[in-house]
């Protein structure tokens, strides 16, 4: 007897990708009673190639989804209409991952997230209309979702230079950037973020600076911020590019700024 569906993994790379799931060529919906977990991995495109050269947009290569017991939602570099955005954030989600264009995260995130227990979320700069765009879409997101315990994100550019100025990321508990161009833009990002407890970050040092310079600024973290901050932040990993690994045993010095720092290292 065959056992119903729990876990679908799905390359979405064509127009016909469901096709396989429709029996009725009458209908477009498809329906998932079972389904527990759903992991759809596709391309940066909006639009899809057909046979005879022309474009499929997005809202026509979709079904309509039930997915009445789905838990779990992993979309990789996948672009979704509204209709069906609403259809998965209807269900009973625990963990949603999603990785591509902020457009289609806000989406995501528009709709009730109360029920998640983890919120991943990775941006690919490559994929964005601009910076702007990225800000405000993100902004959105990120100070809207107090409820939800970790909450992830990951920028990956490593010619970006955030400003942190326009962003809003209060909700943030873990957080992954590839740049950031000296200690103060580190301090800058943690402390827009009172809910922080991990965060990854690269610190890119200018091969025609000094890189004691570094390292003298951050012994004298305690004259330049003499009060340490309320952080929650507990773990602090840094990638020192041109740093000498000699040097990295004044990254300690921040645990003086960051009282309830357990754990500071490099990125692996």
């Amino acid at each position: 007897m065959p056992q119903p569906l729990k876990i679908l993994s799905l390359v979405f790379d064509m127009p016909h990708s469901w096709d396989m799931f429709i029996h009725n060529n009458d209908s477009n919906t498809l329906v998932f009673e079972n389904l527990k977990s759903m992991q759809i991995l596709g391309d940066r495109f909006s639009e899809f190639d057909l046979q005879d050269g022309r474009k499929d947009p997005i809202d026509r290569v979709w079904p309509k989804l039930v997915i009445p017991q789905l838990e779990t939602l992993v979309l990789f570099e996948i672009p979704i209409p509204a209709d069906v955005a609403e259809s998965f954030m209807s269900a009973p989600l625990k963990g949603l991952t999603y990785r591509g264009c902020s457009d289609y995260a806000h989406m995501l995130c528009q709709h009730s997230t109360c029920n998640l227990n983890e919120l991943i979320l990775s941006f690919d700069m490559y994929s964005e209309l601009n910076t702007e765009t990225f800000y405000h879409n993100t902004s959105a997101i990120f100070r809207n979702i107090s409820k939800i315990p970790i909450v992830k994100c990951t920028v990956i550019d490593p010619d970006l230079e955030i400003d942190w100025s326009f962003v809003d990321w209060s909700y943030l508990t873990h957080l992954y950037v590839q740049d950031l161009a000296d200690l103060d833009k580190i301090i800058d990002a943690i402390s827009a973020m009172p809910y922080l407890v991990f965060a990854s970050l690269s610190v890119n040092i200018n091969y025609d600076t000094d890189p004691r310079s570094f390292v003298t600024m951050l012994k004298g973290l305690s004259r330049r911020y003499p009060k340490p901050v309320s952080s929650k932040l507990e773990t602090l990993l840094i990638s020192l590019y041109g740093i000498d690994s000699t040097l990295d045993s004044a990254l300690y010095e921040l645990k003086w700024y960051y009282p309830k720092l357990k754990h500071i290292g490099k990125v692996k």
